[in-house]
């Protein structure tokens, strides 16, 4: 079955959430039979929006793909009850790896699973408009996806692929991965380190203005530096880190980061660490 065939029946699970919300808008401009599930406040945003939402129970059965938009800590709840639902083999998409990789996902063998996620607009990749170079998330610029079959059918996972191509519009390119490499870019690489750090050099910043260094001076002297590391570091600058700031780097590494880091890329700590991103107990956010 082609991506483009009226027949194929696609239902969205949490349509009316903010992912749910983007996926509807881009496959409702397609030419396919959309389902739209949701409950409580969801369904009341579907009606603002002019949508009629569907239940489950009536939507799943007669789908040829499932795709679950919920919050990642319901995925493995609501997929107890939607893939019971799905006919054989219909195909469930699933936006993040996270409980796919706990083994938190109901699945089944006759049907196909199958996982992506948007790697969003790259921070030194070229767009072609101003709207463009001001989308950070994606759907306006040209980002890549990452994609993953968990289990399940080449063909059907073949069509899943060309589907999220339009549902992360305009893709440049999709990158064919593991369930587990998924899971080592979101969440360990990309939120646990990445994204830690990025919230130490907001810190950083804030204590900068703290101290009385003027805010604006502080923003483009950070975001500045920030840029140039980044782009030298990953190979898009010619420039050369200097010794004194290689010894800096050195020197911060040693006193704010714990040797050991890199374990959260261990495979049993990987699962541990997302287990407890999913269902968190007293942790402090930021």
């Amino acid at each position: 079955m082609s991506c483009d065939e009226k027949s194929l029946t696609i239902t969205i699970i949490g349509a009316g959430g903010v992912a749910g919300s983007k996926v509807t808008e881009k496959l409702l401009k397609g030419n396919y039979n959309v389902f739209l599930c949701e409950k409580g406040e969801g369904i009341r945003k579907l009606r603002e929006r002019g949508l009629t939402a569907t239940s489950i129970e009536e939507a799943v059965p007669k789908s040829d793909i499932v795709i679950m938009t919920v919050p990642d800590n319901k995925v493995g709840e609501v997929s107890e009850k939607v893939v019971p639902l799905m006919k054989s083999n219909a195909t469930l998409i699933l936006l993040d790896p996270a409980a796919a990789y706990i083994g938190e996902v109901a699945m089944r063998d006759d049907c196909t699973f199958v996982i992506a996620h948007p790697c969003h607009p790259q921070l030194f990749r070229e767009q072609e408009s101003l709207e463009a170079r001001r989308d950070f998330f994606g759907g306006v610029a040209e980002q890549d996806i990452v994609i993953a079959l968990l289990r399940g059918e080449e063909e059907k996972f073949e069509v899943a692929e060309k589907l999220c191509r339009e549902i992360f519009t305009p893709v440049s390119k999709c990158h064919r991965v593991t369930v587990e490499q998924m899971a080592i870019l979101e969440p360990i690489a990309s939120e646990v380190a990445a994204g830690a750090a990025a919230y130490l050099m907001k810190e950083a910043f804030d204590e900068a203005v703290r101290l009385g260094v003027p805010e604006e001076a502080a923003q483009a002297f950070m975001l500045g530096h920030i840029r140039i590391l980044l782009a030298i570091l990953f190979g898009m600058s010619s420039h050369k880190v200097s010794e004194a700031a290689r010894s800096a780097i050195n020197y911060g590494c040693n006193r704010i980061f714990k040797p050991d880091w890199k374990q959260i890329f261990e495979s049993e700590e990987m699962k541990r660490i997302i287990s407890e991103i999913l269902h968190p107990r007293g942790v402090k956010r930021p």
